[in-house]
């Protein structure tokens, strides 16, 4: 038996700074330096301080090109004030203000006085968790995606690439997959969130949980809703995770979180890919979706 969990796992908030105000952050706080630009331009900083209760604080410093300052918030993180890696946020006026006061007393705490309102949303991870009695239902469920006809203007990403991170540990992509669309504005991850927490943060969880994780930057998060401030957009947002979950399944013809690979179903059938879209599409209309494999 299969029970499922919607909510907003992440959300960023990036801020546009002026290079004083980025030099002037680093020079108050332990900073790590990940990386810099070409002839030597731009550089880039972490701060650590924070992750343990959910805010992951990055800043981008140029002499050529504008300076930024980005909060990644895991609000259920930061409103229990520790790590919280399976829960997901429940977006409404009330919980978005928490969340607004807890960053507000760290943005004091950095040395950084501009107003919250000023940051724009520029991520937000629409998110299910997927319960499974066993692991090994996790990764059939997985492979099944894998398997997932292309979506138009849709490419596989390694999970090393897109996370922009040093992956520490070998197989990371046979446990997860992930799509991005070429504006990069809209991103689907599927992943054995299981085994992340445990080669990834040492953390062993009794859960079995599949994860689907649907990323919306901010051209996407700017026409989904009507709002223009990032507490609005975030409620509005938030009301909509299961929608938009059951939106983009239906592009990848699954209709059910226990799929089939119709992949491998067209192909047993030996019947053209546009042949069998529109047998799909008839199945739809006479209320069927799912065929039995």
């Amino acid at each position: 038996m299969i029970t499922n969990e919607y909510g907003i796992h992440t959300f960023s908030l990036k801020l546009q700074c002026k290079y004083s105000e980025i030099q002037n952050i680093i020079e108050q706080n332990k900073c790590i330096r990940t990386g810099k630009g070409k002839l030597g331009l731009s550089s880039y900083y972490q701060m650590p301080q924070f992750k343990d209760v959910g805010v992951e604080i990055q800043l981008g410093q140029s002499v050529s090109h504008p300076c930024w300052l980005v909060l990644i918030v895991n609000p259920s993180s930061l409103l229990a004030s520790t790590y919280k890696p399976t829960a997901l946020f429940q977006a409404d006026k009330e919980s978005v203000q928490q969340v607004k006061h807890r960053l507000r007393n760290i943005l004091d705490k950095i040395g950084v006085d501009r107003r919250l309102k000023e940051f724009k949303l520029s991520r937000c991870d629409l998110t299910c968790n997927l319960y499974y009695e066993r692991k090994a239902d996790v990764q059939d469920r997985l492979d099944i995606f894998k398997k997932s006809f292309p979506i138009p203007h849709y490419s596989a990403v390694k999970f090393g690439k897109y996370t922009n991170s040093d992956e520490k540990f070998k197989g990371a992509n046979k446990h997860s997959w992930t799509i991005e669309n070429k504006s990069k504005s809209c991103a689907f991850s599927v992943y054995d969130k299981s085994s992340e927490l445990e080669k990834r943060h040492d953390i062993k969880i009794d859960e079995h949980i599949l994860r689907l994780e649907l990323r919306f930057g901010r051209s996407k998060i700017t026409k989904l809703t009507k709002s223009k401030d990032w507490e609005s957009q975030l409620v509005e947002l938030g009301s909509q995770v299961e929608n938009q979950q059951h939106k983009f399944l239906h592009r990848l013809h699954m209709m059910h979180f226990d799929p089939i690979s119709l992949a491998a179903v067209q192909k047993d059938c030996r019947i053209r890919k546009s042949e069998f879209i529109k047998l799909l599409g008839k199945f739809e209309k006479i209320g069927m979706g799912i065929i039995s494999y």
